[in-house]
């Protein structure tokens, strides 16, 4: 029989998919539905971008008359028809191209940062997850011991060495533990169950996650130096954007018109060539577009240069709330490891031996799964704040 049950649970065992915390995110990445996004509106950028900026069409243009000559000659038809077309001179259109397109890059460049902040919200949810189901195992296990101390009570009761009372107190914290094994068993699952949704794996009971990737909790997080890297490289396009500007209407002369031309009389055929120049000194309009493009070089330099400090404060604050939660939990393990290996046994003999209270027993047992809860609760602060850090920093992690 016991070959039997070994031989099931070694068939189910091996059917069991584990997954790491890298082929999750491999798994997102695919199927992502954000980047392929990214890619559609990148394509569409760069079309519409072409479509503005490129010359419009000639222009087919004529008029026909029905003439009826005052000196007797023979009447007839007299037309004109020609053709006019815009040309811009130099590099004015790939200098619009330009202006466009870099605005375009800063802006995908920025869209990349939601790429990365759901990539971290994956990595967190995947620690939010390990924690959950340690938290469950934890409860499991102290519900599993408790259970039988009870059926030792409940014998110790039939021979009427404890109290009815004392069992129904027993009896309460028994089931209290159970409902809370309960709900940890339900958190563990949501959890889960919305790791594999966002990463696109199809889910099923035997999909288990490794949680043996875990990042190590530490004190500080070095940073790559490229902190910011994004927001650093969409500015500059920016800036280069409003240069390109300057240098587009610093020209006297960006296009001219050109026309082609027939004109038929009734006694006379007449070609044609025109040229119109515009005549940039009678208006303002360059002169305009410079100074917007000035205005607008200071306005996001100043609005870089305060958003870098905001962020700079918010990173401070976010190592700082890091730093004081990896204190907390090497603390709370510490006292976690003292109530495990001295207070728990030492309260336990006690009780056993008539010396202490079934109450002082059980608010002993309470403290040292409150001490875990409140562990596994800045754990989970930990990884929410560590992975908040690496989106706001737009770095990637060392790991």
């Amino acid at each position: 029989m016991k070959q039997i049950i070994l031989f099931v649970l070694l068939v189910q065992f091996l059917q069991a998919s584990t997954l790491t915390l890298k082929q999750v995110l491999a798994s997102a990445n695919k199927n992502q539905t954000l980047t392929k996004a990214l890619d559609q509106e990148r394509l569409f950028l760069e079309a519409k971008n072409l479509a503005d900026t490129a010359s419009g069409p000639a222009e087919l243009y004529g008029a026909g008359t029905r003439a009826y000559p005052i000196d007797g000659r023979k009447d007839g038809y007299e037309y004109t028809v020609g053709i006019s077309k815009t040309l811009p001179l130099g590099d004015t259109q790939e200098q619009e191209e330009r202006i466009n397109r870099l605005n375009n890059e800063a802006y995908l460049l920025e869209e990349e940062r939601k790429i990365m902040g759901f990539e971290n919200s994956l990595k967190s949810l995947y620690h939010q997850h390990c924690l959950d189901r340690k938290n469950y195992q934890s409860v499991n296990q102290n519900y599993q011991e408790f259970v039988k101390l009870y059926q030792k009570k409940e014998k110790a009761y039939r021979y009427q060495e404890i109290s009815k009372a004392e069992l129904m107190q027993l009896e309460i914290e028994k089931n209290r533990l159970h409902a809370k094994l309960q709900e940890m068993r339900t958190m563990q699952s949501i959890s889960k169950k919305k790791l594999l949704i966002l990463g696109r794996i199809n889910h099923s009971e035997k999909t288990v996650l490794s949680c043996s990737d875990m990042y190590p909790i530490r004190e500080s997080v070095e940073l790559k130096e490229d902190t910011f890297a994004l927001s650093k490289a969409a500015h500059q396009k920016r800036i280069r954007s409003t240069q390109t500007a300057l240098e587009r209407y610093s020209k006297p002369l960006d296009s001219v018109d050109l026309s082609v031309q027939h004109e038929h009389e009734i006694d006379i055929d007449k070609y044609s060539v025109g040229i119109s120049v515009p005549l940039s000194f009678t208006g303002r309009r360059s002169e305009q577009e410079r100074a917007a493009a000035m205005h607008k070089n200071s306005a996001m330099e100043f609005e870089y240069e305060q958003r870098m400090v905001e962020k700079e404060s918010m990173l401070l604050a976010l190592q700082s709330t890091l730093t004081n939660s990896a204190l907390m939990v090497r603390s709370l393990k510490n006292d976690l490891e003292h109530y495990r290996k001295d207070l728990l046994p030492l309260i336990r003999k006690s009780y056993d031996l008539g010396e202490t209270s079934v109450i002082e027993y059980l608010l002993n047992r309470q403290k040292y799964h409150e001490l875990t809860q409140e562990l596994f609760a800045t754990q989970k602060a930990y990884y929410q704040t560590l992975f908040t850090l690496y989106s706001l920093s737009e770095s990637k992690d060392n790991q």
